[in-house]
């Protein structure tokens, strides 16, 4: 005979949930302990987790020779990271400046934009040009600029325009540094990037690298996968000189570091910042409409040699845009800018 049980659901259910979590403490037989678990597949590792990989101090280090002066110094990813970058590393000369900040960095940026690059970020635009989605809704030369002043920071990553190659020569050539970049979006043999100043390198007697002076003043980046910069500081050093870094790390980017003539003197070019300088970069500024000078400061005028410059920058809009990443090295007359608004820096 069957007999049914007379508890209610509620009593059933409550008496089932304490059989089973009495069941987590019941003792396992040694086989059933000893069964190995059945192994999950192999899953892919997520991008964001490479990414993550190949910005650590250790990976940054490997690629540059396992060079125990090297440390890398984290950026905010909020779409200012190149600019961000750039001021630290300058604010390690004599502390922070205003016109170091990101603000003054993009209107310099978007004083220089010709109507020769809005229409060439236009036709990237159009052709659906990965990178270039910011030029949505742009239609005019001014709307440009604008959109290019806008932080993100304060206004988020994805609504601001990221630093390109364009940008990067701008701010190489208005502050005399060279930047050298390891870019990880490319193939190995080509991820080694550098955007040098006008002026700032001389062919090399040998024909092998390009020669600078020793004192030219550097900064170093790693530009990740996913289009995020840090800061590689050598020796603790966030403004390098070309002169601290081994023969070896120059070599990768295919320069070397000339030798001091007699007199010990050096192109304006590859002149390193200082205190002095900061009065002639605030009159430039104020040439190419970027930086307003402090009240009652009347701003200095620009040397002949980077006024002269300043009126032929139209030219730095043009080049191989189409990648959307630094190009491989800066030259002097323009023609090198990357045009890839959201290439570079995260």
């Amino acid at each position: 005979a069957l007999r049914f049980s007379t508890a209610s659901p509620p009593t059933l259910r409550r008496a089932a949930h304490l059989a089973g979590r009495l069941a987590l403490f019941a003792p396992r037989s040694l086989s059933a302990l000893s069964m190995p678990r059945k192994a999950a597949g192999a899953q892919p590792a997520r991008e964001g987790t490479l990414d993550m990989l190949s910005a650590r101090s250790s990976a940054v280090r490997a690629r540059l020779g396992n060079d125990s002066n090297v440390s890398v110094d984290y950026i905010e990813a909020c779409g200012d990271c190149f600019y961000l970058a750039i001021e630290s590393a300058l604010s390690e000369i004599c502390g922070w400046q205003p016109y170091y900040a990101v603000a003054m960095q993009r209107q310099l940026v978007a004083s220089q934009i010709t109507d020769e690059t809005y229409q060439l970020y236009q036709l990237l635009h159009a052709q659906r040009a990965e990178g270039f989605a910011f030029m949505q809704g742009v239609d005019s030369l001014e709307a440009l600029r604008r959109r290019v002043l806008v932080r993100g920071k304060q206004h988020r990553p994805h609504k601001c325009v990221w630093a390109d190659g364009f940008a990067m020569e701008v701010i190489a050539n208005h502050f005399g540094v060279l930047l050298l970049v390891i870019d990880e979006r490319v193939q190995e043999s080509q991820m080694f990037t550098r955007i040098a100043p006008r002026g700032a390198c001389a062919p090399s007697s040998s024909g092998e690298a390009s020669e600078l002076d020793p004192s030219q003043s550097l900064v170093l980046l790693h530009s990740s996968s996913r289009e995020h910069m840090n800061l590689i500081m050598y020796n603790g050093k966030k403004l390098p000189q070309l002169g601290d870094l081994p023969a070896k790390l120059q070599r990768l980017w295919g320069i070397s570091a000339a030798r001091r003539s007699a007199g010990g003197s050096h192109t304006d070019g590859c002149a390193p910042l200082a205190h002095q300088d900061f009065q002639r970069f605030l009159g430039d500024g104020v040439a190419c409409g970027a930086i307003r000078p402090r009240p009652g400061m009347a701003p200095a005028a620009p040397p002949p040699q980077r006024a002269a410059e300043n009126s032929g920058a139209n030219g730095n809009a043009e080049g191989d845009s189409s990648s959307g990443r630094p190009v491989r090295e800066a030259r002097r007359g323009g023609g090198s800018g990357s045009g890839g608004g959201g290439g570079s820096s995260g």
